[in-house]
């Protein structure tokens, strides 16, 4: 199978990597390691940026402060971080974990030019802590790390095929969008995306894929334009 992009950035959120075993679900950082392995091995240069939903969401923690509760968000994504690292590595697959909130031992200082080294080298780049900041989103986090390493595309797994024209749960004849722009998105409100996250997408003509990632081989059929709906691109 052909790739449309060569270096890409999976954007994985939380709440995939949870399951019937607790928030940090074995199986799925299993199948996820699997699934970048096998892209990596298809010649893809990927690095991952790893949400924290399953472990803590700070927009839920209202009991605290907002800092607090998105640092403590940050915080998650770093634990999710840590468990791919570790999976990767089990399956043979060389692994660099570089987090926002760096812990001495644990995971290094974010180094857009160290992860690019490791990239072109064939080692897969976790990047946790979003961007350190609080109130900004891993999906903005995810398209500034993509644009730092020069990746060509940012592919955001998801549980849905696409983006839809309404919504699916509501309008049983809701149809998948195909292709569209970034400002067609953001004009539409469409929310599957950060809209902050797919404007600096926008300006940076940095296209997004939005795809279904619970399926076997998901991952390389995104890279090579075959799966999900994408924003912005050439054609």
């Amino acid at each position: 199978m052909s790739l449309r992009w060569r270096r890409a950035l999976l954007k994985i959120s939380g709440e995939v990597l949870g399951g019937k075993e607790g928030p940090l679900d074995k199986g799925a950082f299993s199948f996820y390691a699997g699934e970048i392995g096998r892209a990596r091995e298809a010649g893809a240069e990927l690095s991952v940026v790893v949400g924290g939903g399953n472990v803590a969401r700070g927009a839920a923690l209202a009991f605290l402060p907002p800092t607090a509760g998105h640092t403590l968000g940050m915080l998650g994504t770093l634990l999710n971080g840590v468990a791919l690292r570790e999976f990767l590595l089990a399956q043979g697959i060389p692994a660099l974990l570089m987090s926002a909130l760096p812990v001495e031992g644990v995971a290094e200082p974010v180094d857009p030019w160290r992860a690019r080294e490791a990239l072109a080298k064939g080692t897969v780049v976790v990047f946790a802590g979003g961007t350190g900041d609080p109130f900004v989103t891993t999906d903005t986090a995810a398209v500034i790390r993509a644009l730092s390493v020069g990746a060509e595309v940012v592919l955001k797994a998801s549980k849905v095929p696409g983006l839809f024209d309404d919504d699916p749960q509501r309008n049983p004849k809701a149809r998948v969008i195909p292709k569209l722009s970034h400002g067609e998105y953001l004009a539409r409100g469409l929310r599957v995306m950060d809209g902050a996250a797919v404007a600096i997408a926008g300006e940076n003509s940095l296209p997004i894929v939005i795809f279904q990632v619970d399926r076997e081989g998901a991952v390389l059929e995104a890279l090579s334009g075959k799966r999900g709906s994408l924003i912005g691109g050439d054609g």
